[in-house]
């Protein structure tokens, strides 16, 4: 390294630019060492010599490329003029000359074309205190390619001085970097531009400050600043930490968002299996209790039944026992107490029969004629039962009773002729009422059904397509039936019963969808549908189908082309109904193909066919449509007529009937009195007469006697009582014999009982079967034993038909529940089967674990993230915009501080002014910090109250994420505290009046311009790159200007130039040799630059010169320009 200036003598601790170096940079070929004094350089020369070019090589040193500015001094006034445009490939390839050929195409010429070549800059930064860096940016063609796309780049930074000249090594080496890298390992190789910067820029004192690097950039060349307060407010003021903390809070709301939405889905999840375990659980227990009664039905309840029968038989003959042994003495004391009242009754028995020898023959007498009495009064009871149905008078003497018999055979005859010509008609009468009934239920049951159907066609085929749909799972509403689609154009009703006449066979078809022809079809061939089944394969039509003639049957019909087989019914509609429709039968002949308004039909070949049956002319029975509100009037029309036409039909039948069956009574009755050959066979009133004398004579008897009388009535209560006692014996031994044979009838039924299985060996079932007889109405005994055995089975039954209701449900809500489940998180269930029955018991388990650890976890999480992590981390932002907006007027104050160390003018200041005012987002944004922190004790505490500090979080987080125009301004003004303040430049003397204020620099004269810059760009740089250690000067010294204050006379630049050098910049200018005059007060050393043509081309060559040099040259280019004016 050539030798550097002696040791640091201004601002320890700033670093300064020591040294330039450049390897085959634009025209430079070779290698230059340039040392750099502390207190700055000029590059000077004539135009175009290269002075931009070492600027340049400086740029891409020291800043990233979007900042680089090449050629920053060049004059874009001109028409067509480019900012930069020079390219690093044109100084890696060395260009130097650019003309238009024959064609006008552009022709750049190269030092270093054609071939690999390499370019390597090297700046090297000491802060006086021992840091030293030097910074090194290479980049290479490995090929001939001149495009900017095929330069390679690498970057390195090396602890103290390093000689770029080494590189030649490398680049002999075909660019071998790996060897590089091994022969310089102490050295830092950053991979990419991105991570270079950060590592200088915290080698340097650059910090982390953006707009410092851009303004950087952008003095090299900065004639006009324009808006002072756009310029401070984006140069000066770095972007705000606001906008990272704000990302570090939109960065936590996303786990937490995440944490919010994991405990939402464990919920809802939890929500939808609640019952699944209970269902689960149900559901075995329901199966294992239908099995149990399924099973028990069987053989176990017989043999459980038959020991229970047992049991009862054996308690029964037991109790039979102590009955029969009660009733044996019983007996034993009544036929004790019969005997005795036996001997009383004969002892007065006796002598009531010594005593009444002649009564006894007269109450002999009486008995007899009773009896007698009796058969006549029957016999007549009888016999005038059967002359009432001969509708004559009975008899009252003998005389009545020989001529009614005499009228017998007469009313026979007669009857059976009535009945012969009755019986047809009574036939006919009751099988019209029959078949009134019969079709007024049909119909009646039609119109109930179409009271909720949603369509006209019959139960039949609407049968015949569910059992489709069901056995081949196309769904029903896949499978139209032609006339569900198929309408009477509007204004065309009259042709509504042809139309139905024509189509109803068609219209019965069902429309099968080309995707399910195998399977419907494969389904009709294979079962009986017990009905004519119709289906057509509906295919792709074109879409522009020829329109039906408006005069055709087709023409007058619509079709729902919605339907997906719209549009291929319609094509069929056109295709097989093109039938003129006329008014009449005579007009059918002028046409092959017609129809009447009535319905005739005319077809080819002079072929005629007209359908008039019920089924189809009846407006109930109509199919075509979906209007079932004039189907359902019909209809009940219809009805109302069928049920008066029954009732007449059935009053007809009644009354014929009722006639047959009194002739039938009729011939009967006499037959019967046929029977009856004497008068004295009925002759009830001569009987109850002779009943009658015969009491009188014995009375009479009795009266005269007066002890004959004590006599019977003693004898008749002994007789009384001693039947009494025979038959409390006879009913004791009735009782004795009785349960004798129920006993005997008990032990048989119980030896055959036990002789068979009758016990249950599995206990379990046993007290099963125990307890579901113990829950049965009524108390089980030998008598009610058939009773217990059907109330057992139907228990059983009822409990398994329960059962497997209960099985079936609860399966059917684990399986809803599943289905929801799998619906929205397949991706996490256990099984995605969809079986219930196979994943029933997961999906039980998944609910626990929901339940138990899940959802109470994800709440934990989700609670401790939005108390703990997001609600202070939105206090932080509010902290950090409050911080912000301090810092801002913290460091104003510090440039301001540094501007008043030079004048502007002659005794004035140059400050930087703002009015601060709080945009109304902010407030906003501060309330809704002061509520989210108002609510953050309840959210720790409670879960309902943490979801609803979510929502608020929420609700500001779209502010700060929404894509809307709207939102975007509401987070600009909230973080970018900057907005909230308004900039300008305010001249002051020395007691703090206000001289002028400054708003646009624009607005002043060239040089007036050049020198507000200066302060204001000064100022910038000061507020980036200086703190509060510093006493306001930047911790980076130098600063790049080309051709800076060329509109400026001596005064102004000086003054611009004294601004730079008090805020303690280094100034690395590029400026023509006129202006050595005015910046040697401020800087160290210079270097002329130059420019000589070779035979490859331009090339260019840097030397140090003295100012004296330097003003010698001066003074000879002003006396050539005073005689070339001359």
């Amino acid at each position: 390294m050539p030798e550097t200036s002696s040791a640091r003598t201004v601002f320890l601790g700033q670093f300064r630019l020591v040294r330039l170096q450049v390897v085959n940079w634009g025209t430079f070929c070779g290698y230059k060492d340039l040392p750099i004094d502390e207190r700055g350089v000029l590059l000077t020369g004539p135009s175009g010599s290269g002075k931009s070019s070492l600027m340049d090589a400086h740029s891409i040193a020291l800043l990233p490329t979007h900042d680089q500015r090449f050629n920053a001094s060049a004059d874009l006034s001109a028409r067509g003029a480019k900012q930069s445009t020079r390219s690093v490939a044109d100084y890696v390839r060395g260009a130097w000359s650019q003309t238009s050929d024959e064609n006008d195409m552009s022709q750049i010429q190269y030092l270093r074309g054609g071939k690999p070549t390499w370019s390597a800059v090297a700046a090297t930064y000491d802060n006086g205190i021992g840091a030293v860096t030097t910074a090194v940016v290479v980049r290479w063609f490995t090929g001939v390619e001149n495009d900017g796309s095929a330069l390679k780049p690498m970057y390195q930074l090396h602890d103290g001085h390093f000689d770029i000249g080494l590189l030649r090594e490398w680049a002999d080496r075909e660019f071998d970097t790996r060897w590089l890298k091994s022969a310089y390992p102490a050295a830092q190789y950053p991979p990419s531009q991105t991570s270079y910067m950060n590592a200088l820029t915290q080698r340097v004192g650059l910090g982390a400050s953006q707009t410092g690097l851009a303004l950087l950039g952008k003095a090299k060349a900065m004639k006009n600043v324009g808006d002072l307060n756009l310029f401070i407010r984006d140069n000066m003021l770095d972007e705000p930490d606001t906008f990272a903390a704000a990302q570090r809070v939109v960065d936590a709301f996303t786990p937490l968002n995440e944490a919010y939405e994991t405990a939402s889905r464990a919920h809802a999840q939890a929500q939808i299996l609640r019952d699944v375990p209970a269902n689960w659980e149900l559901f075995h227990a329901s199966g294992t209790i239908s099995e149990r009664a399924a099973h028990l039905l069987g053989t176990p309840v017989e043999h459980y039944l038959r020991g229970v029968h047992l049991q009862l038989i054996d308690t029964e003959l037991e109790h039979l026992d102590e009955v029969i042994s009660d009733l044996d003495q019983r007996l034993s004391r009544e036929n004790e107490e019969q005997e005795r009242k036996y001997a009383a009754f004969r002892s007065l028995d006796n002598q009531y029969r010594q005593s009444s020898t002649a009564l006894q023959s007269l109450e002999s007498q009486l008995q007899l004629a009773g009896l007698e009495a009796e058969r006549r009064r029957d016999a007549y009871r009888v016999y005038s039962g059967y002359v009432t149905r001969l509708q004559r008078p009975c008899p009252h003497d003998e005389g009545s009773f020989i001529q009614l018999r005499g009228q017998l055979d007469s009313i026979k005859e007669i009857a059976d002729i009535e009945l012969q010509r009755d019986e047809p008609l009574r036939t006919r009468a009751l099988g019209v009422a029959l078949q009134a009934t019969q079709a007024l239920d049909v119909k009646e049951k039609e119109l109930i059904g179409l009271q909720s159907a949603r369509t006209l066609i019959p139960p039949i085929p609407i049968r015949v397509r569910e059992e489709i749909a069901v056995g081949t799972g196309v769904p029903v509403a896949d499978l139209a039936y032609a006339a569900e689609l198929i309408d009477i154009a509007e204004g065309q009703e009259r042709w509504r019963p042809a139309a139905e006449r024509v189509l109803r066979s068609f219209g019965l078809r069902l429309l099968v969808p080309e995707v399910h022809k195998d399977v419907v079809g494969r389904f009709v061939d294979e079962h009986n549908m017990r009905a004519i089944v119709e289906h057509s394969t509906v295919t792709a039509v074109s879409a522009h189908q020829p329109p039906p003639a408006p005069q055709t049957l087709a023409g007058k019909l619509t079709v729902d082309r919605d339907h997906p087989s719209g549009e291929w019914l319609a094509a069929q509609l056109v295709r097989q109904f093109d039938h003129v429709c006329v008014d009449n039968a005579r007009e059918l002949e002028a046409h092959r193909r017609a129809v009447t308004v009535r319905g005739t039909i005319k077809l080819p070949g002079n072929h005629y066919r007209k359908d008039d049956r019920p089924e189809v002319t009846s407006p109930s029975s109509y199919i075509l449509g979906a209007n079932t509100a004039a189907k359902r009037a019909a209809l009940a029309a219809e009805v109302d007529q069928l049920r008066q036409d029954a009732a007449e039909a059935g009053h007809e039948a009644r009354q014929l009937d009722q006639r047959y069956r009194e002739l039938g009574a009729m011939i009967d009755a006499a037959t019967q009195v046929a029977e009856y050959t004497a008068w004295a066979q009925v002759d009830h009133a001569s009987a109850v007469r002779a009943v009658r004398d015969l009491e009188e004579r014995i009375e009479a008897l009795k009266a005269d006697n007066v002890d004959l009388q004590r006599l019977e009535v003693q004898r008749d209560y002994a007789e009384e009582k001693y039947k009494e006692a025979v038959n409390a014996c006879a009913r004791t031994r009735t009782a004795i014999e009785d349960h004798g044979k129920e006993q005997n009838r008990l032990i048989e039924i119980y030896e055959a009982e036990d002789r068979k299985p009758h016990t249950v060996d599995d206990a379990e079932d046993r007290a099963y079967l125990d307890e579901v007889r113990a829950g049965l109405d009524g108390t089980a005994t030998v008598d009610t034993i058939g009773t217990v055995r059907s109330a057992l089975r139907r228990e059983l039954d009822h409990r398994k038909e329960r059962a497997v209701a209960d099985r079936k449900l609860a399966l059917s809500k684990v399986k809803n529940a599943i289905e929801r489940f799998l619906e929205r998180w397949s991706d996490t269930a256990p099984d995605t089967s969809g079986d219930a029955e196979q994943s029933g018991a997961s999906f039980a388990a998944l609910y626990e674990e929901i339940a138990e650890r899940r959802l109470p976890d994800a709440m934990t999480k989700f609670q401790q993230m939005i108390s703990e992590d997001m609600v202070p981390s939105i206090g932080l932002l509010q902290r950090a915009i409050e911080k912000a907006t301090e810092e801002i007027r913290r460091r104003i104050d510090m440039v301001n501080a540094g501007l008043r160390r030079a004048e502007f003018n002659p005794g004035t200041h140059l400050q930087i002014a703002y009015k601060a005012s709080q945009p109304t987002e902010v407030k906003d944004f501060r309330k809704a910090v002061d509520d989210l922190l108002r609510h953050a004790p309840a959210a720790r505490r409670d879960a309902s109250a943490s979801i609803a500090q979510f929502r608020r979080v929420r609700d500001l987080m779209a502010r700060f994420t929404g894509a809307s125009s709207e939102a975007r301004r509401w987070r600009a003004n909230v973080l970018d505290v900057r907005t909230g303040y308004t900039f300008y430049g305010r001249e002051e003397d020395a007691a703090g009046v206000t001289v002028f204020t400054y708003h646009n620099t624009a607005s002043n004269s060239g040089g007036e311009q050049e020198k507000l810059v200066a302060f204001c760009l000064a100022a910038a740089l000061s507020y980036n790159l200086a703190d509060d250690e510093s006493d306001g000067r930047p911790r980076f010294a130098p600063l790049m200007l080309d051709e800076a204050f060329s509109k400026s006379d001596e005064t102004y630049a000086a003054q611009a130039l004294s601004v730079f050098e008090e805020f303690g910049f280094q100034m690395i200018i590029a400026a023509p040799i006129r202006m050595s005059g005015i910046v040697e007060p401020f800087i160290g050393q210079a270097v002329l630059v130059e420019k000589r043509m070779m035979p490859d081309g331009a090339h260019s060559n840097a030397a140090y010169a003295t100012f004296g040099d330097l003003a010698a040259r001066r003074d000879t280019e002003l006396e050539g320009t005073i005689r070339a004016a001359a």
